[in-house]
């Protein structure tokens, strides 16, 4: 009897752990989407398909698999799943907000997410704590009641030490290295792309909300809309025209345009 294998990569910490498969609204699009949680270190993972579409195989240890795709799980911060939770619960019309009970979500089974799922995510206590402490205004009813709105300064505070430009993955740096030369605008453009990076986890609303705080990168976009009319302006010379050495007839201007592209 064959056994169908499954190639699955996750983090050093969680690897021969357990790990408990929820359903839960992506915090971007609202769509069921799977995660992992490891619930005794309360770590959630998202897992993600790499597929291969038959080009690829996996060869074992005296197996072979056909289907060479594999799933990489890797942790996402679960305050990103409360802010999607909390806000379709406590939005209130407009930019207002209600308080609302966190664990009447325990009672919630539809379409896009399942009560089970938000069970465990609730139970997670250190994670609960964090997420309404960052994200909420919180009151104690009773000993066991604890209702909770979302303070919209705290969730732009958060989202915004979230796009820290310390924090760009290396593999990004290069596609803001040539945005400008401006240590600052260079820092905004980094800047620029960890908010893009964080609206891959927000809905629309908090992604607007986002962007209106650095003022819609606009200093960037202007910076690089200068930058690509001064490339556009520039004629290159043709390959063949080169010789080692030698500027080719007529090469001095372009030449100074360049220089001023790359200063």
């Amino acid at each position: 009897m064959s056994v169908e294998r499954k190639i699955v990569v996750v983090p050093t910490q969680q690897s021969g752990r357990v790990l408990q498969q929820l359903r839960l609204p992506h915090p971007h699009s609202g769509v069921p989407t799977s995660y992992y949680a490891d619930v005794e270190n309360e770590v959630l993972l998202e897992a993600a398909t790499v597929d291969m579409d038959g080009r690829r195989s996996w060869l074992g240890d005296g197996w072979v698999s056909a289907d060479g795709s594999a799933s990489l799980m890797t942790p996402i911060d679960p305050l990103f799943v409360y802010l999607g939770l909390l806000t379709t619960m406590s939005m209130d019309g407009g930019d207002e907000w209600k308080y609302v009970d966190v664990d009447s979500l325990r009672l919630e089974t539809n379409d896009t997410m399942d009560a089970v799922s938000v069970g465990v995510l609730l139970d997670m206590s250190r994670v609960r704590s964090r997420a309404l402490k960052a994200l909420c205004d919180v009151r104690d009813i009773s000993s066991d009641m604890q209702v909770a709105k979302i303070n919209p300064a705290k969730v732009l505070s958060w989202l915004r030490r979230k796009c820290d430009p310390s924090r760009l993955p290396k593999v990004l740096e290069s596609s803001v290295a040539d945005t400008t030369v401006d240590s600052e605008l260079a820092c905004l453009a980094k800047q620029r792309e960890m908010a893009l990076l964080v609206s891959e986890y927000l809905s629309l609303y908090w992604t607007t909300k986002l962007f209106a705080e650095f003022g819609g990168f606009a200093q960037v976009s202007e910076s690089e809309q200068i930058l690509v009319k001064r490339v556009q302006a520039v004629v290159f010379d043709a390959p063949e025209s080169y010789v080692q050495g030698v500027a080719s007839p007529g090469s001095g201007s372009k030449l100074a345009a360049k220089q001023e592209v790359r200063s």
